[in-house]
């Protein structure tokens, strides 16, 4: 436990937060919406423990915290959905017990729900890097490439960042550090992929993964799928996607 707090790192925006609120009067405020997002977190750094994951480290911010855990690509897709929503489960059920096991004000419990439920739903929007974008992007590849999924995810983040950001606009200067935080990593997302889909390919031809299903069609190595085991077909002669791969990364070697 030790070594997991001494991970976590709060961001400077939520200092600002903080400050802004203490200095507004919003001291409940803060401190409800601050608990809440550690709940959120633990839920998903709980999860990633059971599913033998190592947590690299984790940055709060105000709307949530982002968690790095040292993991394949190539994981468990299964796993891998269950540690993005565990966060909004694990918090919603704390939230649940807090207000019906405590006696609370009234007006606590409002602050409570209102805060509760407005970070379940931020948090479940499609958008780079928030949990909502994970379990978008794990349902995408249970359906296409790896390749496409990602693409598919960064296209649908930018668009509903576009989206908040018109629903949001005239609110705060909150919301408008919220946006570009949110803008920062989906830019980052986008300028990662070259090297993100090379650690995909070569983290096939390095370990021995357990895959799911067998294509012996395939076209080619865009075409790679998580927990699926590939075959190409060239010049009538069967190739085995670690063939392929090392072709590829072979300067040597024109393919």
């Amino acid at each position: 436990m030790k070594n997991i707090l001494n991970k976590i790192k709060i961001n400077s925006f939520t200092y600002y937060f903080l400050i802004t609120c203490f200095i507004c009067g919003l001291i409940k405020n803060a401190i409800i919406l601050f608990l809440i997002v550690i709940i959120h977190e633990i839920g998903h750094l709980i999860m990633i423990r059971l599913c033998h994951y190592k947590i690299e480290k984790v940055n709060i911010y105000p709307f949530g915290g982002i968690t790095t855990i040292n993991k394949l690509i190539n994981s468990n897709l299964n796993k891998d959905l269950i540690i993005s929503l565990n966060g909004v489960i694990f918090q919603n059920i704390v939230m649940f017990l807090i207000t019906t096991v405590f006696s609370l004000s009234e007006n606590t419990v409002e602050i409570i729900n209102y805060y509760n439920k407005s970070i379940t739903i931020f948090n479940i929007l499609p958008i780079i890097p928030l949990d909502g974008s994970k379990i978008l992007e794990n349902i995408l590849n249970r359906l296409f490439s790896y390749k496409f999924s990602y693409y598919l995810t960064i296209v649908l983040s930018f668009l509903s960042i576009a989206i908040f950001f018109e629903y949001n606009k005239i609110y705060s200067l909150n919301n408008y550090l919220i946006i570009s935080v949110l803008i920062f990593y989906s830019i980052k997302y986008l300028k990662d992929l070259k090297y993100t889909f090379n650690k995909f390919l070569l983290e096939r031809i390095m370990y021995t993964l357990p895959f799911k299903k067998i294509n012996n069609n395939t076209k080619k190595l865009n075409d790679l799928k998580i927990n699926n085991k590939h075959y190409f077909k060239i010049h009538g002669k069967y190739i085995s996607e670690e063939e392929k791969i090392r072709k590829k990364f072979d300067k040597s070697t024109y393919f």
